[in-house]
């Protein structure tokens, strides 16, 4: 079978968002080079400058790419097709997109989706399976901007930096200097919920500030390979949990992690305590932890959460005027280092599918 570098005009990808900024023409060159020819969404790239750069090279279009029928809608490209379809966070890869983009009718038939994120949670993944269409992501990527941000956050919480700064803008110093002295991240107990790359970047950090460190993996995470963890691995969620001062969440969304933190296990938490989560919203219940944060001397004294159940410009949470949480726009793997990772590595995923199976050569016809 030849290559796809045989036929370099041959194969089709559709880029619903470019990595940000320079880092654009970068990716896109190197999708070129793979012999992919891109078309290019612009609606998330506001430099005038940067759109006429791009649209001098690349095909474009302009659509919301999470709103799942306009998506749909431009992989079908009125009966033209696309092999493969590149994106970031939060593009609904649902499994009534993948059916249409995979549809016979087609002049070339979606085999690859890839995302320049870790997870994938926004995919139907059994749909790809069944109809034939390979997922790629960044596992790893963006681990250390993560952590970075959860140290952050936990810090916040435990001095209230945010909530100092706002009383002190507002006039008021007494309110500033409310609940001195704090706690923090020295001599404290912080408990991980997960055991990935992230949670293990985010256990050297609290260390190096003097604290402990409680896991709790999944079943996964046995005794042998907790040995080499810098922190102490705990059999029960509800142990963690009524154990530590400061709780962060680190799992992905799946059936298993669904709801794992509720009412009841907000309730074991000590009071004082502060809880993180930036993993995903089906892992901690918003509402449960707003009712949990107003009740005094139950459950945690904080939070700071990074992910919500409505997202993007129409932002939604029970959260939003709960005094006794710091609310951050979703930004944990935000960083430029994290971005431009994420952005080489999912080429590299890319050539390697196109190097390795050959698929793109005959999904066109």
């Amino acid at each position: 079978m030849s290559t796809l570098r045989d036929r370099r005009t041959t194969a089709r990808v559709l880029v619903v968002d470019t990595a940000p900024n320079e880092m654009a023409l970068t990716e896109l060159a190197a999708f070129a080079d793979l012999g992919l020819v891109p078309t290019v969404n612009l609606r998330r790239v506001t430099d005038a400058q940067l759109r006429a750069r791009i649209g001098a090279r690349y095909q474009t279009v302009d659509f919301d790419g999470f709103a799942e029928n306009e998506l749909a809608a431009h992989i079908e490209d009125e009966g033209r097709g696309f092999e493969a379809v590149k994106c970031r966070a939060g593009i609904p890869i649902t499994a009534s997109v993948l059916e249409r983009a995979t549809a016979r009718s087609l002049q070339r038939r979606l085999v690859l989706v890839g995302r320049a994120a870790v997870g994938s949670d926004t995919f139907d993944r059994a749909a790809a399976q069944r109809l034939g269409v390979a997922i790629r992501t960044t596992p790893g990527a963006n681990a250390a901007a993560v952590a970075e941000l959860t140290v952050a956050l936990m810090l916040d919480a435990l001095r209230g930096v945010s909530r100092r700064a706002n009383a002190l803008r507002a006039g008021s110093w007494s309110e500033a200097v409310k609940d001195l002295p704090t706690g923090s991240l020295v001599d404290a107990r912080v408990g991980l919920v997960g055991s990935g790359a992230i949670a293990r970047r985010v256990a050297d950090l609290v260390r190096a500030f003097g604290a402990e460190v409680w896991v709790f993996g999944s079943p996964r995470f046995t005794a042998e390979r907790a040995a080499g963890w810098p922190g102490q691995r705990v059999e029960r969620l509800g142990e963690l949990l009524a154990g530590c001062d400061v709780v962060s969440v680190h799992v992905p969304a799946t059936p298993e992690t669904e709801g794992m933190i509720g009412a009841d296990q907000l309730r074991l938490m000590r009071p004082g305590s502060v809880l993180i989560n930036t993993a995903r919203t089906s892992v901690l219940d918003e509402r449960a932890l707003d009712q949990a944060l107003r009740v005094p001397h139950t459950g945690p004294w904080r939070a700071a959460v990074d992910v919500f159940g409505t997202e993007g410009p129409s932002f939604s949470s029970v959260l939003a005027d709960n005094p006794h949480c710091t609310l951050s726009p979703h930004a944990a793997g935000m960083t430029w280092s994290a971005m431009q990772t994420a952005s080489r590595r999912l080429v590299d995923e890319f050539a390697r599918f196109v190097n390795d199976t050959g698929i793109l050569n005959s999904a066109a016809r």
